[in-house]
């Protein structure tokens, strides 16, 4: 697996339009309407919130 495949690049959502919103409460996942996904979830173990954003390939 990549090292940086689940890095998100602020300038890579630029321009994405939002399909979906799921909010949970650990979690925060937005989908954009070409597949990729945003999420912002809680590490429990660092307590402290961590992002990464991931494709589905079809």
């Amino acid at each position: 697996m990549e090292t940086n495949k689940f890095k998100v690049v602020p300038e890579e959502l630029k321009g994405k339009t939002v399909d979906d919103i799921v909010i949970t409460n650990s979690a925060v996942v937005i989908k954009f309407n070409d597949g990729t996904f945003l999420d912002v979830y809680l590490d429990k173990s660092a307590k402290e919130l961590k992002t990464s954003t991931n494709k589905l390939e079809g």
